[in-house]
């Protein structure tokens, strides 16, 4: 009877411990000032200096520095590099911004280490050896010394260089202890010694790193850390659904957006999303742990989403910030009426609202992100695996509408139809990433694609080049309306591209899909699919001449939306070069 009693005692003693942590953390993350943060991403100093400029209009009181600018903290020991920082970090504080901080991944590659610590097998390095811990600190403290006005460090952790899960110890004997210890020995040095922030970002491929990421979470012993989680699980894509586990993490969160639009478009065309933006964050600001949001407003080069159509991606989430009961309509009629005049409001707003369908269907297929990066890919491995919504879904359907208005598995339906056969083999990188649909048999190992999937891709395909014309069409008629000539001129030019590229991605789909039928063998060589490849080869043709001809300036960044026309033209020869039956 006593031992049970000490059990019971043990178990309540347990569970209270537990509760105070967890209200801890809550009562600390209702107690943070919330966080109204951007990021900026790219080295082009006008484009950083604008966006700083415009921050005190938005009340941003945190920016982030990461990417181009500093992706590892060691580049900071690089002389150009330290003035480009610091000259930012001043100019940021100048303008009222009062935390600054610059991103930073650990471990490095495993050759910055010296070769003292790498004495465990295969040159892996020892962890066991309390000596290259303090050699890591040091370093962070002759890094650190080198931005005498940083605020913080925003530290990617998992999954970087010489992983850190994957050194050696005997005392570590989990992943998850190993990147916790890591944690902990950086924020030592950055938070207790030199009373800065230290915000971490978690990431996780598949459904197991996310466990073991929350694993390691509860093992990290710094009571001031603060995680930083994307919108949505592993990246940035529309059909995503929130991050759910976010409300599990014991630390206080800020949530990543991503207003750029990586995979959509990156600002060069009709990026503009505020809705969805907006729902998420109303998700997100439900939770009690979560302290605000940093939003990332460019993807390299001359991106910014200031002073451009996909600003509203920022701005609605700001007013939410700001008036938690406001609703989206008075977000359109503030963000119209301030960059267009009020004569267009109304117009304007019923474009904006069509933006989302456009990109959904040029840059989607059947819900499939289908380019790489935003640049035109349909051959692309990771469309078809690592970047299915799928993944991250209990009930893994979605409802295309588009035209085709029709419910789909993500697996049984799109993917095993419009995959290539080699990206539905088994291997080890398949096994890793969709294990479970292998295992469920949801796909099978060969060329599924046929003429009844090819209807519904374009179905898509017409709907979206149709919305695209009907906008541009619109805005034409429009042009003496709008009240600033140059944001009339702006917002044209972002819509002409995208319909432009409508044709393109449309062209490329009917090529691409086409022929992959058409080799499947004699009988799947019918009029309808011979047509589609002689259109598409043609439209494809005449798409990539006009955006050759294009003589317009255009934000370029990671996605250099002229490339696209390279792209289409080289499987265009690709094609046409084979001795096919049209």
């Amino acid at each position: 009877m006593h031992s049970k009693n000490k059990i019971l005692s043990i178990v309540i003693i347990f569970v209270l411990s537990a509760v105070l942590i967890n209200c801890s953390s809550e009562n600390k993350a209702e107690n943070t000032e919330k966080i109204i943060g951007w990021n900026i991403l790219s080295s082009d100093k006008s484009n950083a200096l604008k966006v700083i400029n415009s921050a005190k209009e938005y009340n941003v009181n945190h920016l982030q520095l990461s990417h181009n600018i500093i992706h590892d903290l060691r580049e900071i020991k690089e002389p150009g590099k330290q003035k480009l920082v610091n000259e930012l970090i001043d100019k940021a504080h100048q303008n009222d911004i009062p935390e600054v901080v610059v991103w930073d991944h650990a471990l490095y590659d495993l050759e910055y280490y010296p070769s003292e610590f790498k004495t465990a097998k295969d040159g892996k390095i020892d962890l066991d050896t309390p000596a290259f811990w303090e050699w890591l600190k040091d370093d962070y403290r002759r890094m650190l010394k080198l931005m005498p006005d940083v605020d913080g460090i925003v530290l990617t952790f998992i999954e970087t260089g010489a992983r850190i899960e994957e050194q050696y110890s005997e005392k570590l004997v989990s992943p998850e202890q190993k990147l916790a210890a890591l944690v902990d020995t950086i924020a030592s040095v950055v938070i207790n010694e030199n009373n800065l922030k230290l915000y971490i970002r978690d990431f996780s491929y598949n459904r197991n790193e996310l466990s073991s990421l929350l694993k390691c979470f509860d093992l990290i012993q710094n009571p001031e850390i603060i995680v930083m989680s994307k919108e949505v699980p592993h990246d940035f894509f529309i059909t995503h659904p929130v991050s759910w586990w976010i409300e599990k993490i014991k630390f206080p969160v800020m949530i990543e957006f991503d207003c750029t639009h990586e995979f959509n478009g990156q600002s060069v065309v009709a990026s503009i999303f505020p809705e969805v933006h907006f729902n998420r964050m109303e998700y997100y600001k439900s939770l009690p742990n979560v302290i605000g949001f940093s939003i990332r407003t460019d993807r390299y080069g001359t991106t910014t989403i200031i002073d451009r159509p996909s600003e509203i991606n920022l701005f609605a989430l700001h007013k939410l910030m700001q008036q938690p009961d406001i609703d989206m309509e008075s977000i359109y009629d503030d963000f119209i009426t301030k960059h267009y005049g009020v004569k267009v409001l109304k117009p304007v707003k019923e474009i904006f609202k069509k933006a989302p369908d456009i990109i959904t269907s040029v840059y989607y297929t059947l819900g499939l992100n289908t380019a790489k990066h935003s640049s035109l890919n349909f051959d692309y491995r990771s469309i078809y695996t690592r970047h299915v919504s799928g993944r991250w879904l209990d009930n893994p359907t979605i409802v295309i509408n588009h035209g085709v208005n029709k419910e789909f598995h993500y697996w049984i339906d799109v993917v095993n139809h419009l995959a290539p056969a080699e990206y539905k083999a088994y291997s080890e990188k398949n096994s890793e990433e969709i294990g479970d649909v292998i295992e469920n048999k949801w796909i099978q190992p060969k060329e599924l694609m046929n003429e009844e999937y090819l209807s519904y891709v374009l179905t898509e395909k017409n709907y979206g080049e149709k919305l695209a014309q009907e906008v541009l069409t619109e805005l034409s008629s429009l042009k003496n309306d709008f009240e600033y000539p140059d944001a009339y001129t702006n917002l044209y030019n972002t819509f002409e591209r995208i319909e432009i590229s409508s044709r393109l991605f449309s062209a490329m789909a009917k090529t691409y899909y086409g022929y992959r039928i058409y080799n499947r063998g004699k009988s799947f060589r019918t009029e309808k699919v011979i047509n589609t490849i002689k259109n598409g080869l043609n439209e494809l043709k005449t798409a990539a001449e006009k955006i050759n001809a294009y003589d317009k300036d255009y934000p370029v960044g990671q996605y250099d939306w002229k490339n696209d026309a390279d792209l289409a033209m080289k499987f265009y020869k690709a094609v046409s070069s084979h001795n096919y039956e049209f």
